[in-house]
């Protein structure tokens, strides 16, 4: 796997403040309309697909302590709004570790409360010295979850002719061969066209679910 090297770093780490400042209020319109709202890490590079066969690597150092610090103070400011509405809600944050890019604050109300209350496979493994729970506030409960990347075996079939570029037909293919190979969790569901289909559950690391 090759690794798509992070250019301007400092100016990068600066937008992540900008981050922070846009989502530090709650959208409670939103949270009223559609019942649940979320911020997840909006921070380029680490929220942009890449379209090479390089990935971007995740944040370290100052750039992964700046993220934390984020999703632990738009947590703060949504416990707040969501106090004064004076009915029970759901408030987390979403920690993936080794994947913290795809980190984020999830909150709901009514009758989404109990959908993100199931959403994840818990697990039994215990945070240790080196676990992201860690550089945040001690007044957080986590609870330990499962990262899994869903594949849908019929996208790993598309047709070859429908491929941009060849060499990602066979890479699909790869890793459809790999999951049925391996003793990963998978599921079969009805596809909307009537056919059967099959989801693959690829484990990626951990999901840290944490409320004050």
């Amino acid at each position: 796997m090759r690794y798509k090297k992070i250019r301007g770093l400092k100016r990068k780490v600066a937008n992540i403040q900008n981050w922070i400042n846009e989502y530090l209020e709650l959208n409670v319109e939103h949270l009223n309309e559609y019942k649940y709202e979320y911020a997840k890490v909006y921070v380029d590079p680490w929220d942009n697909l890449t379209l090479t066969d390089s990935h971007i690597p995740e944040p370290k150092g100052k750039a992964k302590k700046e993220i934390l610090n984020g999703l632990e103070k738009i947590y703060d400011s949504w416990k707040t709004e969501l106090e004064k509405l004076n009915k029970p809600y759901y408030l987390k944050i979403w920690l993936y570790e080794p994947r913290i890019s795809k980190s984020q604050v999830v909150c709901a109300i009514d009758e989404k409360i109990e959908y993100y209350e199931n959403i994840f496979e818990k697990a039994d493994f215990k945070p240790n010295d080196s676990s992201f729970t860690n550089q945040l506030s001690s007044e957080f409960k986590w609870q330990p979850n499962i990262d899994e990347e869903p594949y849908w075996e019929s996208d790993l079939l598309w047709p070859i002719d429908q491929y941009e570029r060849i060499e990602d037909s066979y890479s699909d293919r790869r890793l459809l061969n790999k999951l049925k190979k391996g003793n990963f969790k998978n599921k079969e569901i009805d596809s909307p066209n009537g056919n059967k289909d099959t989801i693959y559950f690829l484990p990626k690391g951990k999901i840290w679910v944490g409320e004050k």
